[in-house]
């Protein structure tokens, strides 16, 4: 009996996927080295070389060795294609306008281009991109076309696509300054804007007018969108339709992705479809004239260039167009067209154009969408008997269906960027996604009629306008339901694997041979999971520091070996922000940080426990502790009633006591001592002493002199540490020398903001721990700071590196 051979998978079928993968490859292989652009060109052309040697050899031989070796180094030339091509993209320098105003910070300039965007900021301030064509600085002139962001607070009114002539000041893009801190240097720098002016004067501005440009019609189809809506749904139309989300509020887009349906506010291949819909209805008309698939072919890229175009030629759109094009041109010309294939061809020449794309959200989240519909979605419609999907109701259930599926295979991606998974997400689409059919192809011709019959296209638009009302108003019932979305913890890398092996095993299951081996694939990475987990378990264990920056104020997390946070001191409060919901919550978030153990407010003043009310709002606490101090603020009062709403406790300590909170660690409180020494909240500061095996570390809050006397009194020889918190921000009424003397940090920690209105630290302060060859760090300059203890020595880990 013939032995039945092993099932191969048929990658001949899909070269475009086998090609992007390699290419992949090379260009993630580029992200994590250091290799130089030249040297990564020079083993592309060695490849190359080596390649074609290799193929014109053989070319009249039939060698297996030779095509094997000929197949090896054909896979060397596309790796080394995409890391060549994205060193280039992210390593590429600067104009030398660019350059010169990177290291010409608050310097005044004089500038004149279009205005490309307009937008506000997380405070509503607004902020313009400036597509620059003159510029005029430091007794030089430059005509260099860069993109600038314009921060406008000068009152002046301007407008998208005017041009305007301005005098400003050379401002600084600001860097992330704590770990795992949004990067918005990198982000403008993504869209190829590297300088920052703040606008002092506006010198002139002119209208285009009627300038056939893509600014101006776009600003004209804004201006109709917003004549059509009322000013609730305006924003989001201009979003849905136009791709223009610079009206919307932070909580109206979280409030669309808690409802799941974030998606139809990102202008991309479920509109691209829409749009062309009625294209693909009259296909068959096309092949019944003479050259008529090359006349359809051409209107079909004329509707998509125009969209784009109304979009902003945003990469979603240019995504969803291509693959619509290439899978158009397959029915019109009756080519065999795989749309797996098809994918793979959009995402290569996508990546050809611009490599770096592989790394935005929006790239990974739409083609990861497309092909686990792909691959998922036929497998389960062949369970779903036929009678049910002719049925009205058929359209809803596969629109439940594949908001399940996209939902259920973008997990590890919605997890690791967005930190929430929506539940009512299936509902969502399916009352409100089948109607966009017809909503926005309605809205986009009520807008051309607009053009010439404003009246008329308003009536037109007005069915819209109702279901945009009726949208707004369930999004923000269902984010108001407990039940409706639920937060998650960041995936770690080996999930993505194994959720990669999944999807494929399912996408397969109708091939059992390709099935079985897949799930095994599957298996053996949850093995992978569970080991990197045991391995980590008993790995050396070490106490984390991290002192944070939150400008002139205190907040610092302990990370004990067993896995507790304990956070002392929670940062600044100011109208409108605090630290803990820009700064501390961020973090918490992004290191799976579900629960503090213990949060030890120093004194009531609030640089100290500015971010406590977001915090008891935001993150499960176990135990505020604080000095006893009375203090009358608002922000005081307020925390200590919430605290008690919440079941907090609010515990009171005193010097002398422990804090038996973690067996790995101790925690002394060598202060407060008590009320009766004086009325000043920064003197009757909690100070704590925590010890972990050899390794001391002595956080002070704002103790001053006086407090410091009565701990060298009461405590003498425990005050040895090797870590210290220095006390008031490096105020000249701390720090003094005699305590300093018996302390003796081997480092010290200034917890300050730079130009601040107090002058700190004070150089006498500064002067007292050099004295004592202390190291010292300040936040202000050193951004925030990280300490690992071993229980044997202290040593930095430097996160921005």
């Amino acid at each position: 009996m013939k032995k039945r051979s092993s099932y191969k998978f048929p990658f001949e079928q899909f070269p475009a996927v086998r090609v992007v993968l390699l290419f992949v490859t090379g260009i993630f292989l580029s992200s994590v080295s250091n290799i130089s652009f030249l040297s990564s060109l020079a083993y592309f052309i060695v490849a190359s070389v080596f390649y074609l040697t290799v193929e014109l050899y053989g070319r009249d031989r039939i060698s297996i060795v030779g095509t094997r070796i000929a197949t090896f180094l054909f896979m060397l030339v596309i790796i080394f294609s995409g890391f060549s091509l994205h060193s280039y993209h992210a390593k590429k320098s600067l104009s030398l306008t660019e350059r010169i105003i990177s290291v010409s910070d608050w310097e005044e300039i004089q500038l004149t281009g279009t205005v490309v965007s307009v937008s506000r900021n997380s405070s509503g301030k607004k902020r313009l991109d400036l597509e620059v064509q003159k510029i005029d600085f430091s007794e030089s002139f430059s005509s260099d076309k860069i993109t600038a962001r314009i921060l406008w607070d000068i009152g002046n009114e301007v407008e998208l696509g005017n041009q305007i002539e301005i005098k400003g000041t050379i401002i600084p893009i600001s860097e992330p300054r704590n770990p795992t801190a949004f990067d918005y240097k990198e982000f403008l720098a993504r869209r190829n804007i590297h300088s920052q002016i703040r606008a002092d004067s506006l010198i002139s501005v002119k209208d285009q007018g009627s300038t056939l440009s893509w600014i101006s019609i776009r600003k004209k189809a804004l201006e109709i969108v917003e004549r059509n809506f009322n000013p609730i749904t305006s924003p989001i139309a201009k979003a849905l339709l136009l791709g223009y989300k610079n009206e919307l509020e932070g909580d109206t887009r979280q409030a669309f992705a808690r409802a799941g349906l974030s998606h139809i506010m990102a202008v991309s291949g479920l509109h691209v479809g829409l749009v062309i819909a009625p294209f693909w209805v009259i296909i068959p008309f096309f092949w019944t004239k003479k050259h008529g698939t090359k006349f359809g072919l051409a209107i079909l890229i004329t509707i998509l260039f125009f969209y784009a175009g109304l979009t902003g030629f945003s990469a979603p759109v240019m995504r969803a167009s291509l693959m619509a094009t290439l899978l158009t041109y397959g029915k019109l010309f009756s080519k065999s067209a795989n749309s797996i294939n098809l994918m793979g061809v959009a995402a290569l020449v996508i990546l050809i154009i611009d490599p770096t794309q592989l790394f935005e959200v929006g790239f990974q989240l739409s083609f990861a969408a497309v092909l686990i519909i792909l691959l998922v979605l036929p497998v389960i419609q062949s369970k779903i008997p036929y009678w049910i999907r002719i049925k009205w109701y058929g359209t809803p259930i596969m629109v439940i269906i594949i908001s399940l599926v996209v939902q259920f295979g973008l997990y590890p991606l919605q997890a690791y960027y967005f930190g929430e998974v929506s539940i009512i997400s299936p509902i969502a689409n399916a009352l409100f996604v089948p109607f966009l059919g017809i909503i926005v192809p309605l809205s986009l011709f009520a807008l051309i009629i607009g053009l010439l019959l404003p009246s008329v296209g308003f009536i037109l638009n007005y069915p819209s306008l109702l279901f945009l009302e009726l949208l707004n108003d369930f999004v923000n019932f269902s984010t108001s339901l407990s039940w409706a979305w639920f937060q998650v913890l960041k995936p770690s890398s080996f999930l993505f694997l194994f959720w990669s092996f999944f999807i494929l095993m399912v996408g397969s299951w109708r091939n059992p041979a390709l099935k079985w081996k897949l799930m095994a694939c599957a298996l053996a990475s949850v093995f992978v999971i569970q080991t990197v987990g045991l391995v980590q378990t008993f790995r050396s264990k070490d106490l984390t520091v991290v002192v944070f920056d939150v400008g002139q104020g205190d907040a610092s997390l302990i990370k004990t070996p067993s896995g507790k946070h304990y956070l002392i001191d929670t940062g600044t409060w100011n109208p409108g922000s605090n630290s803990g919901e820009n700064i501390l919550l961020p973090y918490f978030k992004e290191n799976n940080i579900t629960k503090l153990d213990a949060v030890f407010l120093s004194h009531p003043h609030a640089d100290h426990i500015g971010g406590i009310i977001s915090l008891i709002n935001g993150i499960e606490i176990d135990t505020i502790y604080n000095s006893g101090f009375q203090y009358d603020s608002n922000l005081y009062e307020n925390y200590i009633k919430l605290a008690k709403a919440k079941h907090i406790p609010v515990i009171s300590l005193h010097a002398g006591e422990r804090i038996n909170v973690d067996e790995e660690i101790l925690i002394l409180a060598l202060g407060a001592e008590g009320p009766q020494f004086n009325d000043d909240p920064n003197q009757h500061s909690l100070v704590l002493n925590v010890l972990y095996k050899k390794n001391e570390f002595l956080f002070t809050g704002d103790a001053g002199e006086a407090q410091e006397r009565r701990l060298l009194e009461n405590y003498g020889d425990l005050l040895n540490t090797d870590f210290l918190k220095v006390g008031h921000h490096g105020s000249r009424t701390s720090s003094e020398l005699f305590f300093l003397q018996a302390v003796t940090p081997e480092i010290s920690v200034v917890s300050v903001a730079n130009n601040n209105k107090f002058q700190h630290p004070h150089q006498e302060a500064v002067q007292r721990l050099e004295t004592i060859k202390s190291d010292i760090y300040f936040t202000g300059r050193d951004k925030a700071l990280v300490f690992k203890s071993d229980g044997k020595s202290i040593h930095r880990i430097l996160w921005d590196k």
